[in-house]
């Protein structure tokens, strides 16, 4: 049974804390298999190393290839000049973005003149590929609780039952691998607890198919209730509906806290901010502060 804590000062994803406990556990060579162990032959995971203001770490990407594939055919018919993708979250509306010389408004990018070619699944659509899935019966039940966890986010905030919610960016094959594969290496660590600390969301407005909306978007919002968090010095959707729903998961502690940190690992956002866009995630022991410490 292991300890952990999580600090979310650059905000939250899905794929930031699939990228931390992987480095956490040593887990690419696992992780580079779940598309074939989820019998999704249109995603695909790659690891790469990026620097994050110094922080070299692992960044581990999933790609969605019907998207990729999609977005050249798109590229070669209608543009002269190439878009960046990025799903790093679990988004069920579409974003918009602003370049600066400094930095992204925020960590998720997309090219609104596309048509992506998500599958539009069901809860139900998703509970079945999880339930067929060659991965231990620990991990689909984590599975399941995240995305029940979403499902029931956005029930809440459209006011139509769990089971008719359509969901859209988070039904496709990337960020369905994004969350299978962190409820897979959750269920590795036998967390005994979590701490964390407050977590940045970003501040000001994000525009999606409804219309615009304030940062943290409602369905994130809602995943945050209980969490402590603060909007931070810079302007952007720091935290996805991924990212607060594997975090509502965990149940973390806030409490402040005496312990002593056994290893340490970082997950790497897609974007550069002037902060380091990272989670940091450390496996720990608590300590009892009454003991003296001993310096042999």
């Amino acid at each position: 049974m292991n300890t952990i804590y999580i600090e979310a000062f650059s905000g939250l994803s899905g794929n930031m804390l699939l990228s931390a406990f992987a480095e956490l556990l040593d887990a690419y060579d696992e992780l580079e298999q779940l598309p074939k162990q989820l019998n999704l032959p249109d995603g695909q995971v790659l690891i790469k190393t990026v620097d994050k203001n110094g922080i070299n770490c692992k960044y581990v990407e999933v790609i969605d290839l019907n998207e990729s594939k999609a977005s050249q055919e798109d590229h070669s018919h209608e543009h002269t000049h190439s878009h960046e993708h990025s799903h790093d979250h679990g988004h069920t509306h579409s974003h918009t973005h602003s370049h600066d010389s400094h930095q992204h408004d925020h960590e998720h990018t997309h090219d609104h003149g596309h048509h992506h070619h998500h599958h539009h699944r069901h809860l139900s659509d998703i509970q079945a590929i999880i339930d067929k899935a060659s991965i231990s019966d620990g991990a689909k039940q984590i599975a399941h609780d995240i995305f029940l966890l979403i499902g029931k986010a956005e029930s809440q905030i459209h006011q139509i039952p769990l089971e008719k919610i359509h969901f859209h960016e988070i039904s496709g094959v990337d960020s369905i691998i994004d969350i299978v594969g962190n409820a897979i290496l959750i269920d590795k660590l036998q967390l005994k607890a979590v701490y964390c600390t407050p977590v940045c969301t970003g501040f000001g407005m994000v525009k999606t198919q409804h219309g615009m909306l304030p940062v943290p978007a409602p369905a994130t919002a809602e995943l945050l209730k209980g969490i402590p968090t603060y909007a931070g010095e810079e302007r952007g959707e720091k935290v996805t509906p991924t990212g607060a729903a594997i975090l509502q998961y965990l149940q973390p502690k806030f409490e402040a806290h005496t312990f002593i940190t056994q290893r340490i690992a970082y997950g790497p956002g897609k974007m550069d901010f002037h902060y380091p866009n990272v989670v940091r995630i450390s496996l720990i022991e608590t300590a009892d502060v009454k003991k003296k410490p001993s310096y042999k």
